[in-house]
């Protein structure tokens, strides 16, 4: 009997410590593309129509040009520590638009 109410004690705590903290859902953006052609780390940025500001991986970008307009998906990381008050973001899908 002790060993299946420590057994749903510890369950429950292993339940009640699943981290769901909102911060990882997709949104999605249209936005120009700003590469600065430097090695900076804020080097690639994707200036969204809604004002934001996303620094995100050369890897995402690498097929793209400076201008292009593009839709996306994304995941943000958060505020930037080195570009602030940009966002990090993790790039999960990426068009080039007309």
């Amino acid at each position: 009997m002790a060993k299946i109410i420590l057994l749903g004690l510890v369950l429950v705590l292993v339940l009640s410590c699943n981290k769901d903290d909102g911060d990882d859902s997709v949104k999605q953006g249209i936005g120009k593309v700003w590469i600065s052609g430097g090695l900076a780390y804020c080097a690639e940025q994707i200036h969204l129509d809604n004002g934001d500001v996303l620094i995100v991986d050369i890897e995402d970008v690498m097929s793209l040009q400076s201008g292009d307009r593009v839709s996306l998906k994304y995941k943000e990381i958060g505020l930037s520590a080195t570009c602030a008050p940009w966002i990090d973001s993790k790039i999960i899908e990426i068009k080039k638009v007309q």
